[in-house]
């Protein structure tokens, strides 16, 4: 086949020729190139394709060709018949001896070879694929609340999927930790490769899987990915500061060479640099120290950064600064800020119940309390933990109870293991203020509450 005639071919039709002649590595070609592979081996092959006859504008352009190539040979016949005109001659460079020639050169010094220095060749890979249709499914904690889920399927592969569902639907589900039952189950569009999903619980541990309805029941699932745990909204108590030197110019291949032998089981390099300059370690370079920054710098630099966020606060969404604005509050009534703090020149004192001693105010906090009642020997369970019972089988308990949506299975088994009872209680607490409102402190009759 012509070139022309390989070019009306698809891709696939291409790919397929191309595997006949024995070619390699054409996968990431595009088009034009995988036609001019196949062509080139198909020259290799047969040889040269057999000429068409001329048509009567070929040969006419074959004939003017022709005059005009003898008009050019006569042309330089006529100019090579001309006398040369003389030319002037160069003089004669004296002939030097061997140990003139030495001599003349035994001071200069010959340079040092530089070395090469790397380019990077453009390899021509082509576009990248939008799927390498593993099918497998990845989940990561994006912040507290939210997760993210991507999927390394192709069209074709979820269309496939989808013919064979029930419904027609590709869903995503997300499990929490030791829980049988998914907390969400989301219809993902044809067009989906990925998901943002709002979760209930920080600290929590979750799952994904991703599947679809059998239309003789049961689900199929496609993937599932690996757990992820979400980070916690709290401010890390831990305070300490770990520094390490890391330079630019050194590989971390090359530094791991440094302190092969001295990396402990399951250290990281990071952390290993880290204890070894502390020791003092000798390294081939300098390390830095860091040097603490004096009460003014912190003032300065905390004023920058406060200046810096509420104007971002200013041009972005008004949850944003309502969060931090409640975060600033619970901060606040913990006595993390103890000794002076005054937020917007405002004086606040300690009161009964940890209210503002002058002014007028207000201060609302809320827990959840739950209570029921079994059989005295049977084992209860609340999302998942087991609770003590009293000797009359009734039981309690509370919460803590922020902001958020909450569901909160209890199970109750009996002693024997062959029944079972189980509830499942969800919540959703949204708070709105008008003006400043606190968090007052727990009543001292109430039991410290467990966090959910």
């Amino acid at each position: 086949m012509n070139k022309a005639q390989l070019l009306a071919k698809t891709k696939a039709e291409l790919l397929e020729i191309a595997q006949r002649l024995g070619l390699r590595g054409i996968s990431t070609l595009k088009k034009n190139e995988l036609a001019d592979r196949v062509y080139d081996a198909q020259i290799k092959r047969t040889g040269p394709l057999p000429k068409q006859p001329l048509g009567v504008a070929a040969l006419a352009k074959q004939a003017a060709d022709l005059v005009k190539r003898r008009a050019i040979r006569k042309r330089a016949s006529a100019t090579a018949a001309e006398p040369e005109r003389a030319k002037p001659r160069r003089a004669a460079t004296p002939v030097r001896s061997v140990a003139e020639e030495v001599s003349a050169h035994k001071f200069e010094v010959t340079p040092p070879a530089h070395p090469v220095k790397q380019q990077l060749a453009d390899e021509k890979l082509g576009d990248l694929p939008e799927s390498y249709g593993t099918e497998r499914l990845y989940l990561t904690a994006r912040d507290p609340r939210w997760l993210y889920a991507y999927w390394d399927m192709s069209g074709q592969q979820m269309a496939r999927h989808r013919v064979k569902a029930v419904d027609g639907r590709i869903v995503l589900r997300i499990f929490e930790q030791n829980h049988r039952d998914p907390i969400q189950e989301i219809t993902l569009t044809p067009e989906a490769r990925n998901w943002y999903l709002p979760v209930p619980k920080p600290s929590t541990t979750y799952r994904a899987q991703l599947g679809y309805w059998l239309p003789a029941g049961g689900f199929k699932v496609i993937s599932e990915s690996r757990d992820a745990t979400t980070p916690s909204e709290m401010v890390s108590p831990a305070r300490a500061a770990q520094f390490v030197t890391i330079p630019l110019e050194i590989g971390f291949r090359d530094l791991y060479g440094m302190i092969r032998e001295q990396v402990q089981a399951g250290e990281n390099l990071g952390d290993a640099l880290s204890r070894l300059q502390s020791a003092g370690f000798k390294f081939p370079f300098e390390r830095g120290a860091a040097q603490p920054m004096s009460e003014d710098k912190q003032a300065l630099l905390a004023h920058l950064l406060y200046d810096d966020l509420l104007k971002r606060i200013q041009a972005g969404s008004f949850e944003i600064s309502e969060w931090l604005r409640k975060r600033l509050a619970e901060e606040l009534s913990s006595g993390l800020f103890s000794g002076g703090f005054s937020p917007q020149g405002a004086s606040w004192g300690s009161g009964a119940l940890g209210q503002p001693s002058k002014g007028f105010w207000f201060a609302v906090n809320a827990e959840l309390i739950i209570y029921g009642a079994t059989e005295p020997d049977a084992t209860v369970t609340v999302d998942g933990k087991p609770i003590k019972l009293r000797p009359d089988g009734t039981f309690s308990f509370h919460y803590v109870f922020p902001d958020g949506e909450y569901r909160m299975p209890i199970v109750a088994v009996a002693k024997d293991g062959h029944d079972s009872r189980a509830v499942a209680l969800k919540f959703e607490r949204r708070t709105t203020e008008r003006g400043e409102v606190g968090k007052v402190k727990q009543p001292a009759h109430l039991k410290e509450p467990v966090t959910v």
